[in-house]
């Protein structure tokens, strides 16, 4: 398995590559791996900034967050931020013409990433601090290191819609959703990716659009399957033929998944609906407390078609289309505890 990689959200990202762009920019630096607090971390800040040449108030000051820190601890830092300034005589005020420091605060699941950027003598100077969030107390980030892990577990040249782990039972295995010339198919793998069985979606008495959709849903013995406007119920028993009726299409709200140390939650979104795109996968945090967070973000080689959760409450199944080959893939995605 390999870990994707980890990236702010978009704001920070932009708040970021915008200091990253600047033509004086001093060596990023890592404190200590030692507990410490977020005001400890905004004193170090203030004292980087202290010692950019030829810095003198008084300044105007805009904090920029990207983070999941409450309005109150919000207050907490930034106060930290104008006392301490003040102690090194750089007096802050409103005023519109005075040069502007902007001080930006953004997280991910492993870092906590302070900055702060001003022009200064024709220059534009800028500072960061990286912190790992296990350095911090519990107290001040409830977050724990969270990351993503995935494994290609399937790949076919048919058109898959949608990918479910066989949930019951001894049985292991995968069931997919495909498109097979003109019509709908049911396939049920075993635990080692062969063909176990096909159930055609005939009743279903419709075509393929030229974007289908469809919908896997499993249970005890069989499961149905949903599509643009028909719902078909089915049984893995031999011969089988799918029950079909109308419906009205409801999709599959965003999968949220819940690894052990983190019940908080974090939901799987696709990051657009062009199929003809390479596309993103957002794990971003469900509770709306910390929706400020920073989301992981991750490419793939193609749209993603479908998301769906598995029997770890922690794993996923993701259905892409790799644009480069042609083949419809299904990966596993997990979070996992720890940087």
């Amino acid at each position: 398995m390999n870990p994707f990689q980890i990236r702010p959200s978009s704001h920070a990202l932009r708040l970021l590559l915008s200091f990253l762009l600047v033509p004086i920019i001093p060596a990023l630096s890592s404190p200590a791996d030692t507990a410490t607090s977020l005001d400890d971390a905004v004193r170090q800040l203030v004292e980087r900034v202290a010692s950019i040449p030829n810095l003198h108030g008084p300044l105007r000051l805009i904090f920029l967050s990207d983070s999941s820190f409450s309005s109150d601890t919000a207050k907490e830092w930034q106060a930290t931020f104008r006392n301490e300034m003040a102690a090194r005589s750089l007096a802050l005020n409103d005023d519109p013409n005075a040069p502007l420091l902007r001080v930006g605060v953004s997280e991910t699941p492993t870092q906590l990433v302070l900055s702060a950027s001003a022009h200064v003598a024709d220059k534009d100077e800028a500072r960061f601090l990286t912190f790992p969030r296990a350095s911090f107390r519990a107290a001040t980030l409830p977050v724990v290191p969270i990351r993503v892990e995935h494994q290609l577990v399937y790949s076919t040249s048919d058109s898959i819609l949608d990918a479910s782990s066989l949930w019951n039972g001894a049985e292991t295995g995968m069931a997919l959703l495909l498109v097979r010339g003109a019509e709908f198919s049911i396939v049920r793998l075993d635990s080692s990716g062969q063909l176990a069985q096909t159930i055609p979606l005939s009743a279903a008495n419709r075509s393929p659009s030229r974007d289908p959709r469809g919908e896997l849903n499993l249970r005890p013995g069989g499961g149905s399957v949903l599509l643009a406007d028909k719902s078909c119920d089915f049984t893995w028993l031999p011969n089988a033929v799918p029950n079909c009726h109308p419906t009205k299409s409801d999709w599959r709200a965003p999968t949220v998944l819940t690894p052990s140390c983190n019940p908080g939650g974090w939901k799987l979104l696709a990051d657009g609906a062009d199929w003809t795109t390479a596309d993103v996968l957002q794990v971003v945090p469900d509770a709306p407390l910390r929706q400020g967070s920073a989301a992981l973000l991750s490419d793939f080689p193609g749209p993603i078609l479908s998301v769906s959760g598995e029997q770890n409450p922690a794993s996923a199944l993701v259905v892409a289309k790799n644009l480069q080959t042609g083949n419809y893939e299904v990966y596993k995605i997990t979070l996992a505890c720890g940087n």
